[in-house]
């Protein structure tokens, strides 16, 4: 697994298992706006940005391997786009639940006891699912804004790439009209001629 996979992972777990030791679900509860608010102002700029970056693709006199480039980018960023997207909808979905489930839960048998160890129990559960969910996502919006910008200099290498092509292009085009301008005049061009 890549080391950024790998942390895209193991951070959630780690503070979806921290919220559950140490934080109660009424914490959430209470943030329950305010997370949902961001997650909807995400997933609503996520459905924007995804037919911006599907409409990036434009000929600009691209070669075969510059046009293979792009699209491989641009296929592997709206791939990006849909994970975030369905991870930030689940994520919302998880905060709503869990929020619901506030009052509910509270009298509910734990899961797993231990008479030596701990105890877990469902608002415990719960509170795993809601930060480990909520932090899935800021790590990979971290991935978001590298993912714009490595498009934004791909498409840029390639911009410039056919801008200096059409330069040498038009340069040689000049020099063969400039070979081929040369008037084409007879031998006795310009001589002078006396009357007789």
């Amino acid at each position: 697994m890549k080391p950024m996979k790998l942390f895209a992972v193991l951070v959630p777990v780690m503070l979806g298992m921290a919220a559950a030791l140490w934080t109660p679900l009424a914490l959430w509860f209470d943030m329950k706006e305010g997370l949902i608010a961001f997650l909807g102002f995400l997933a609503a700029s996520l459905v924007q940005v995804m037919p911006l970056t599907a409409n990036f693709l434009q000929s600009d006199r691209l070669s075969l391997s510059e046009a293979e480039r792009l699209t491989t980018s641009l296929t592997r960023q709206q791939h990006y786009w849909i994970g975030l997207l369905s991870a930030t909808i689940a994520a919302m979905v998880i905060v709503i639940v869990g929020a619901a489930l506030n009052e509910r839960i509270m009298n509910f048998a734990p899961i797993f006891q231990h008479r030596w160890f701990l105890d877990i129990s469902w608002s415990e559960v719960v509170c795993f699912f809601i930060a480990g969910s909520v932090s899935f996502v800021f790590v990979k919006m971290i991935g978001l804004f590298e993912g714009m910008l490595s498009l934004h200099r791909l498409r840029a290498e390639l911009v410039i790439n056919s801008a200096k092509r059409d330069a040498a292009e038009k340069a040689a085009a000049i020099q063969r009209d400039a070979e081929v301008t040369i008037p084409l005049v007879p031998a006795d061009y310009g001589k002078v001629v006396r009357p007789h």
